[in-house]
C-alpha cells in the first residue's frame, strides 16, 4: 500500500483531525488525500521549503502565524503547495489554536491540513511514517528479488529474450518495448511504444545513455560504446526497485543480442564460404557449408549494391573477401522480410539467391521481394534470369551486367533488361571504354600529330560496310583517298580490315567510344589538333 495522507489520518491512536473541506474528486489528478507522501517534518519555519523535499508533510506549532497579516499565511501556504507538500498538521494548543486564515488558504489550494492533538507528539507521527516507509522499502526489495528470480526463469525458455520483455511488462503493469541495432522493435508487450525516432537517434549517437522522452518513456540503451545492440523502452516513472528489475532485464538483453550477433556472423561466413564454392561451380561443397540453407531450383541470383561513389563496379572473383560494408548492407542482413532468402557477402555486394516465385518479371502487376528490399533500404540489386545452382558463375555474370544497369537507371534491374537494350548494354562500361581506347590509341594518337582524322574515316567505311565509293562520297573525298586512310590506319592497328572479325571489334570498339561523345571533345577523349 502507498503511504498517503489518508491513510496517516486513518491511525486512530494519532487522534488526527482533518481541518479543511476538500472535494470529492479531482479528476484527472489523485485526490490530495491520496497522493503519495514520503516524510514527515516538523519546522515552524516562514520558509522551509530549502529543507524539504516534494512528497514531504510539514507539522508545525504555528510559531510563525503569530502576530502576523493574513496575506503572509496566504502566501505560506501556497509556497508549501507549489513546492509540491502533501498536506500540513497543526500542533493546536500548543501556541494558540488553528488560524481561521490558515485553513480558508489551505481549502483554497486544496491543501490537507489535519489538527494534531495536543496529546501526540511530532515523534509519534513521524516514527509512524518512518515504519511505513521502512515497511515500503523492505517489500518493494522482495518485490524486486521476486520479479528478478521470474525474470530469469523466463529466460530459460526457448524464446527467453521475447518471454522475458513479456514478463517485464507484466510486473511493471506497464508497455515494454525493445529496438534492435537498427531501431526497429524486436519484442512489444502489448504494442510498440512510439519512441523510434528517439531510439535512433541514441543509437546514431552510439554512447551508453538512459533518457527519459518528453511523453515521460524511459529509454536505456543496450551494449558498449561504439557497439549498441539495441535499446529498452517502459513507460515511465519508475521507482529504484523498478528501475533494478529493469537493469535486470537489460544485462540479459545485452547476453541475448550478443549472442544473436555471433551466431548471425558465424551463419554469414558459412554461407559466404557456400556461395564462393557455388561461384567456383562446387555446388557439394556449397551444400555442406550451407546446412540445408540452399533454396532449390530454379533460383534467381541477386548483386545487392550500396549506392556509394567507391561501389561503381562489382568484383568478379571466384573468392569473395571480406571488406566492410556500408550501414544500409548491413541492415539488409538483418532485416526479417528477406526470411529464409539465402545471403552471403561478395566483395562490396552481398549476393542473395532469390526463389524464382518471389521474383516475377518486370511486367509482373505485384512488387517482387528484391524491389521490397531494395525500396526499404536504398540500395540496388541486380537480378539473373532463372538458373540453377550448378549454373551459379554464369548467373553471376549476368547479375552484375543487371546491376550495372541499376546503378544507372533506377534500384532494381533484372537481366532481360540488359538483353532487351542489346550490346549497348555491355559497351556502355567503363572497362568496354578502357579497352576502346586501348585499342584505337595509334590511329587517335596519330590524328593528334599530324591533323588527320583516320578516327573519322574508319568508322564511315565502317558504317558503309567497307564500301569505298559511298564512305568517300559521304566524306566528300576521292575514293582513292579513302582507300590511303584505310590503309594507314591497317599499318598503325597492325591488323588486316579485310578480316570480319576485325571489322567487328573496330565496329563495337568506336560504337563504345560513342557512347562518352557527350563528356569529350572526341570519342578519344582528345581535342582535336
Amino acid at each position: 500500500m502507498a503511504i498517503t495522507v489518508r491513510r496517516l489520518l486513518a491511525r486512530d491512536d494519532l487522534g488526527l483531525r482533518l481541518l479543511s473541506r476538500l472535494p470529492e474528486t479531482t479528476s484527472p489528478t489523485v485526490h490530495p488525500l491520496d497522493q503519495s507522501i514520503t516524510w514527515v517534518a516538523g519546522t515552524d519555519l516562514d520558509d522551509p521549503t530549502p529543507f524539504l523535499a516534494e512528497g514531504n508533510v510539514v507539522l508545525t506549532t504555528g510559531r510563525q502565524f503569530d502576530h502576523t497579516a493574513n496575506d503572509t499565511v496566504d502566501d505560506y501556504v501556497t509556497r508549501l503547495a507549489t513546492f509540491g507538500i502533501r498536506a500540513i498538521g497543526f500542533a493546536s494548543g500548543v501556541i494558540s489554536d488553528v488560524p481561521a486564515e490558515l485553513v480558508s488558504a489551505c481549502q483554497r489550494e486544496q491543501m490537507p491540513l489535519f489538527d494534531v492533538p495536543y496529546r501526540t507528539p511530532f515523534i509519534a507521527v513521524t516514527r509512524y511514517v518512518a515504519d511505513l516507509v521502512t515497511a515500503e522499502a523492505q517489500g518493494r526489495s522482495a518485490w524486486a528479488a521476486d520479479a528478478q528470480r521470474a525474470i530469469s526463469l523466463a529466460a530459460l525458455r526457448n524464446d527467453g529474450l521475447h518471454s522475458s520483455i513479456v514478463e517485464l511488462s507484466r510486473l511493471l503493469d506497464r508497455p515494454v518495448t525493445l529496438f534492435d541495432a537498427r531501431g526497429d522493435a524486436l519484442h512489444a508487450v502489448p504494442a510498440p511504444l512510439e519512441v523510434q525516432s528517439d531510439t535512433r537517434r541514441l543509437l546514431d549517437r552510439g554512447i551508453p545513455t538512459a533518457i527519459e522522452t518528453d511523453n515521460g518513456v524511459l529509454l536505456q540503451t543496450i551494449g558498449r560504446g561504439g557497439q549498441l545492440r539495441g535499446v529498452l523502452a517502459v513507460a515511465g516513472p519508475l521507482d529504484n526497485a523498478a528501475q533494478s528489475v529493469v537493469a535486470s532485464v537489460v544485462a540479459l538483453a545485452v547476453m541475448a543480442l550478443e549472442q544473436r550477433r555471433s551466431l548471425a556472423e558465424a551463419s554469414l561466413a558459412l554461407r559466404t564460404g557456400a556461395w564462393s564454392s557455388l561461384r567456383a561451380g562446387d555446388v557439394a561443397l556449397a551444400r555442406q557449408l550451407a546446412g540445408g540453407s540452399l533454396p532449390k531450383d530454379p533460383v534467381v541470383v541477386g548483386l545487392l549494391s550500396s549506392p556509394a561513389p567507391h561501389e561503381q563496379e562489382p568484383r568478379s572473383q571466384v573468392a569473395p573477401r571480406v571488406v566492410p560494408h556500408s550501414s544500409a548492407l548491413d541492415s539488409v542482413l538483418s532485416d526479417p522480410k528477406l526470411g529464409t532468402v539465402f545471403i552471403a557477402r561478395d566483395g562490396l555486394c552481398l549476393a542473395a539467391l532469390f526463389p524464382a516465385a518471389e521474383t516475377p518479371g518486370p511486367t509482373a502487376s505485384d512488387e517482387s521481394l528484391a524491389d521490397a528490399i531494395a525500396k526499404r533500404h536504398g540500395i540496388r540489386v541486380g537480378l539473373s534470369s532463372f538458373t540453377t545452382l550448378d549454373d551459379i558463375p554464369r548467373a553471376v555474370t549476368e547479375a552484375e551486367r543487371a546491376l550495372g544497369r541499376a546503378r544507372a537507371e533506377g534500384v532494381v534491374a533484372r537481366f532481360d533488361q540488359v538483353t532487351d537494350a542489346g550490346f549497348d548494354a555491355v559497351l556502355d562500361t567503363d572497362a568496354a571504354r578502357s579497352l576502346a581506347r586501348a585499342m584505337l590509341r595509334p590511329v587517335a594518337d596519330h590524328d593528334a600529330a599530324h591533323g588527320t582524322a583516320l578516327v573519322t574515316a574508319l568508322g564511315v567505311w565502317l558504317e558503309h560496310n567497307g564500301a569505298l565509293h559511298p564512305a568517300a562520297a559521304s566524306l566528300g573525298i576521292h575514293r582513292h583517298t579513302l582507300r590511303k586512310h584505310i590503309q594507314k590506319v591497317e599499318q598503325l592497328l597492325s591488323r588486316n580490315l579485310t578480316s570480319a572479325k576485325v571489322r567487328a571489334e573496330l565496329t563495337l570498339a568506336l560504337d563504345a567510344l560513342a557512347q562518352a561523345r557527350s563528356a569529350t571533345r572526341n570519342p578519344l577523349g582528345q581535342e582535336p589538333h
